[in-house]
């Protein structure tokens, strides 16, 4: 009754609605912030995550499509390999709206609305804060970053943070922590306490960067923009995206501009020797901010690189350049994703006689990017984590009513299993897409031969239809 989740992400907010579904769980949520920033972390699309939105809450569904606009089109260009001409040359173009139609009733509503979408994380985690408040009445605590976890047979799970404090005992741990997250640590390995690690063990770093810009929307375009394109242009190296994001209700949409490279310094997710010293190895520090929620932003003075690997990669569109030079908010981070095979669940411990009986049992459970912290290519990390909040919900709130009905310690309530159940149910989905993803991204920012042989690859893919395919594979959602 008494469950506890870290982090006020799109994971842990969406979480936090759909347990508030039952009056009798008591929730409190943390977060290492001092405040939710809307200014912060990218544009997303919003596509199988629309669907869990409305399982949670229609009203809820409803306030974050107004403050959205439609998804249309995805465009696929690349230079051009001969000629003079430098008009960009069109691998594919996946028609959106009538793809979902036709091919994922999932994401088409009785009215016939199309949930697909385009939005700014930090629009959405603030609709979804102050929905949270106004409906629920529940306040995320700032300024509380969690640093270890402590248990006792008589308390249950106690949380503590660097700030010295220690927080109420609970029955359930949600980490929503993220790619850095303590409690997936705790998952991993089974050790609780202060926890000296930068973060999760099974995070993995990709080898991939990438830097995005984001431009406030103009007022004089607010009324002719009525849906967004992501438009991809591949150079020679790496590629770049640019699509508007909706910024609110009534306000103009925004801008956004990424650029996607190798790291110099890598081979994949391999380092490089230095050749000074064949014993070291260049590496990413690991506390860098590898997540999409958290201020990763830099110095405008970022920009000049920006446009220097723009020119060096051959990128067909002068559109990326002008949003970057005219951008309001800069920000470059490390692609991270988790190892697909870690575990999400862990029972806190057991007493002489054995593993604790599953009606006193505490867990610790992750969801979000805590649990299967993906590469962003094909753009399905805030859907998941949506869907991971709805199943997890249901799972939970199964648990307590199966819990009430039964009466004698014999009877068959088995939480660990219901969680594992929970585990299993989305880990498939959630591991096609990582390694997807993953796939996509180092295709796409392939250089020399490689580059070459992704132009042709888009190009057939596209007019087999396997693109479109793929795309709708991962939107449809699985709850």
């Amino acid at each position: 009754n008494n469950p506890f989740q870290w982090y006020a992400g799109i994971a842990g907010l969406s979480l936090a609605h759909a347990l508030s579904r039952s009056e009798e769980i008591q929730i409190d949520i943390f977060d290492s912030r001092s405040e939710l920033d809307e200014n912060t972390g990218s544009g997303i699309q919003l596509t199988g995550g629309m669907a869990a939105l409305r399982k949670i809450s229609p009203q809820l569904h409803r306030n974050v499509a107004d403050a959205s606009i439609p998804l249309e089109r995805v465009v696929s260009r690349c230079r051009p390999w001969f000629g003079n001409s430098s008009e960009p040359w069109k691998l594919l173009e996946l028609d959106i709206q009538n793809a979902i139609r036709s091919n994922v009733e999932d994401l088409v509503t009785d009215s016939g609305e199309i949930l697909a979408y385009t939005i700014l994380r930090g629009t959405l985690q603030r609709i979804l804060n102050e929905d949270l408040i106004r409906e629920h009445n529940t306040q995320v605590q700032f300024g509380k970053r969690l640093c270890g976890l402590e248990y006792s047979d008589s308390d249950g799970i106690k949380l503590q943070f660097t700030d010295g404090s220690m927080a109420d005992t609970y029955d359930l741990v949600v980490g929503c922590d993220g790619i850095k997250s303590v409690v997936k640590d705790f998952v991993n390995t089974g050790k609780t306490g202060v926890s000296t690690k930068k973060g999760s063990s099974s995070a993995l770093y990709s080898g991939i960067r990438i830097t995005f810009a984001i431009q406030d929307g103009d007022e004089t375009d607010g009324g002719t923009i009525t849906g967004a394109q992501f438009s991809q242009y591949f150079g020679n190296g790496a590629y770049a995206l640019t699509s508007m994001y909706g910024a609110g209700k009534g306000k103009p949409p925004a801008k956004g501009a990424f650029l996607i490279y190798g790291d110099e310094n890598y081979i994949g997710p391999f380092p490089k020797r230095k050749p000074d010293d064949a014993s070291s190895v260049t590496t990413k520090p690991f506390d860098e901010n590898a997540d999409w929620t958290q201020d990763n932003r830099v110095s405008k003075d970022h920009v000049e690189d920006c446009l220097n690997v723009l020119q060096a990669a051959s990128i067909p569109s002068s559109d990326v350049a002008k949003i970057v030079e005219n951008s309001d908010r800069f920000f470059d981070l490390g692609v991270y994703f988790h190892n697909p095979f870690s575990p999400w669940v862990r029972e806190f411990s057991k007493n002489d006689s054995g593993w604790f009986g599953s009606r006193t049992a505490k867990y610790a459970v992750l969801t979000g990017d805590a649990a299967h912290a993906m590469p962003p290519f094909l753009g399905q990390g805030a859907n998941q984590a949506l869907q991971d909040a709805v199943c997890l919900s249901n799972t939970i709130l199964l648990y307590n009513k199966q819990f009430k009905q039964s009466s004698t310690e014999s009877d068959n309530v088995d939480l660990k299993a219901l969680l594992k159940e929970y585990e299993n149910r989305r880990w498939l989905p959630t591991a096609s897409i990582t390694a997807k993803s993953a796939f996509l991204g180092y295709l796409e920012a392939g250089s020399s031969f490689f580059s070459n042989f992704r132009d042709v690859f888009f190009f057939v893919m596209g007019k087999l239809g396997v693109a479109e395919k793929v795309f709708m594979d991962s939107a449809k959602p699985k709850l």
